[in-house]
């Protein structure tokens, strides 16, 4: 193995990376929407909540705050389902993918 090369991030640990992330993006869109929790992964999700761009705001410091990092604001702007921010947060934590 070369000094160069890094690990690669193993599907099972990446697959539970993902399932704890969503879970935090779901507990923390309860927190500033509850009841939106449940909506579908790749629904819209500032139609499908209803939130406005202060609560979007919210949205992110929460989840900021349960994942102790932070969230680029490209990040954000790219992400218009849970899916995709979850992906987004996900490559961030384990810069892959």
């Amino acid at each position: 193995m070369s000094l160069l090369s890094s690990p690669a991030v193993e599907p099972s640990s990446l697959s539970e990376a993902t399932a704890s992330v969503e879970s935090t993006i779901r507990e923390a869109l309860s927190v500033i929407r509850p009841g939106a929790a449940r909506i579908r992964g790749d629904a819209d999700l500032a139609q499908e909540a209803d939130l406005d761009s202060a609560e979007v705001m919210d949205l992110v410091m929460e989840i900021e705050d349960r994942l102790d990092l932070s969230i680029p604001v490209e990040t954000m702007a790219q992400a218009r389902t849970i899916d995709e921010l979850c992906a987004g947060i996900v490559q961030l934590k384990h810069g892959a993918v």
